[in-house]
């Protein structure tokens, strides 16, 4: 979020369908009324395919761990638990159905992770519905203080995302002209609002505001029309190949020389990278990219266990040890975590028993052992002790809305497309930009 909504081809795709159908064993009961050998289905609706198909891949690689670490310690109580993918292709109309063809045909769903920004609004109401405990990705504003008793949200909204750019621009790097240039998608549009509010109510200048059509061969025109406003900076979210055309054709106009960029948390992505390394070279990237992600330390024992299973499943899924640094995929990674710990509290597979119980074990109550493990949760619930987790993203504190949030980290990329922090916004600054922003 990310984004913060936090979003790679149909091959791909096609791919991540033939594992997900070796990998998930559905069964055919209720989830009030499993037996002790039928299966659990986390379901991970997302795009993998269409313009923002990078999103699909890091929530399948934060499912794929959580799994392993379940089922290593003997399942949801004796009940395994397998991951399959929903593609929404990144759009309402194909969400519904896809959703909607989820919750008729696995009747075994635990948990659904996923529901980007994209889709969200229009998939929400139909797992709420059908009471599945959800962990959105979602930054929408909508969702600040939804009604949905099912969805959890382990990011901040995008407009927090937004807020971040603009105190690392302003206070870090004392940039004063902006340019906005984000993809014309739902998810990306999101950032611009807050973005353009925030830094024209601290005394910046937005000096263009682009929303450019996704998946384009050229961006000549666009370019040419931004490079003549001559910000310091540009702020993006332009998922897929778009990014990478638009700032190769940036360096390419410009006589070779790149403008400072700088992106949402849903460019911290392998994706990402190697997309627009591969256009602009490793180094430009280096030395004019930065990031704002979330507020994760990517260590202690939470985090350990995670890149363990993550590092584990890479026969399954090969390219999953690239998201060790992906904040979505250790928020969600945790979400599913919480889920199977209230089931195993509640001693029940009815997710209208042990929902509300996923605050509690996020959140933890009075007297709570704070574990880092399934295992060790486990283990402290037959010892009738109630348990806080404590994983892969950290601390988790849900509001009343199941909304959480840790707050900001400034990050660039080294050379190898691992994540550098440099900075952290205080909560005087992000009050502040919160306040400029109208928030």
């Amino acid at each position: 979020m990310l984004a913060s909504h936090h979003r790679v081809g149909r091959g791909v795709g096609v791919l991540f369908a033939m594992l997900t159908l070796a990998l998930a064993a559905c069964g055919s009961s209720t989830p009030g009324g499993s037996t002790s050998t039928s299966s659990l289905l986390i379901g991970v609706i997302a795009p993998f395919t269409g313009p923002d198909a990078a999103l699909g891949p890091a929530y399948f690689a934060a499912c794929l761990p959580a799994a392993r670490a379940i089922n290593n310690a003997g399942g949801v109580m004796g009940h395994k638990v397998s991951c399959q993918e929903f593609d929404t292709r990144g759009e309402p109309a194909d969400a519904v159905p896809a959703a909607q063809q989820m919750v008729a045909s696995h009747s075994n769903l635990m948990a659904v992770v996923g529901c980007t920004s994209d889709e969200a609004a229009s998939v929400a109401p139909i797992l709420n519905q059908a009471h599945i405990p959800m962990f959105c990705m979602t930054g929408q504003s909508e969702f600040n203080k939804t009604t949905f008793t099912y969805f959890h949200r382990l990011v901040p909204p995008d407009e927090f995302d937004a807020f971040a750019m603009v105190g690392s621009a302003l206070d870090h790097f004392n940039y004063k002209k902006v340019a906005l240039v984000f993809g014309n998608d739902i998810g990306s549009q999101a950032f611009v609002g807050p973005a353009m509010a925030a830094l024209q109510g601290l005394g910046a200048t937005v000096t263009i505001n682009q929303a450019i059509a996704l998946g384009q061969p050229s961006y000549r025109t666009e370019v040419t029309a931004m490079l003549a406003t001559h910000p310091d900076v540009i702020f993006t979210e332009a998922l897929g190949p778009t990014d990478a055309t638009y700032m190769a054709e940036v360096k390419q106009l410009n006589n070779g020389v790149m403008l400072p960029f700088m992106g949402t948390s849903a460019t911290i992505d392998p994706v990402w990278f190697s997309a627009v390394t591969g256009a602009i070279g490793v180094q430009t990237v280096v030395d004019k990219f930065t990031a704002v992600d979330l507020g994760v330390s990517f260590s202690g024992p939470g985090y350990t266990e995670f890149k363990t299973n993550l590092d584990a499943v890479a026969s399954q899924f090969p390219t999953a040890p690239k998201y060790s640094q992906r904040g979505a995929t250790l928020h969600l990674y945790d979400g599913i975590i919480q889920a199977a710990l209230a089931m195993d509290e509640t001693k029940s597979t009815d997710p209208t028993v042990y929902n509300t119980v996923i605050k509690d074990v996020g959140n933890g109550v009075a007297g709570a052992t704070t574990v880092n493990t399934y295992a060790a949760g486990v283990a402290a619930i037959k010892n009738g002790q109630k348990v806080r987790w404590v994983g892969a993203g950290g601390l988790t504190n849900y509001n009343q809305y199941n909304n959480s949030q840790q707050g900001y980290i400034l990050v660039r990329y080294d050379a190898t497309g691992n994540e550098i922090k440099f900075g952290a916004l205080t909560q005087a600054q992000t009050a502040a930009i919160i306040a400029a922003g109208g928030g």
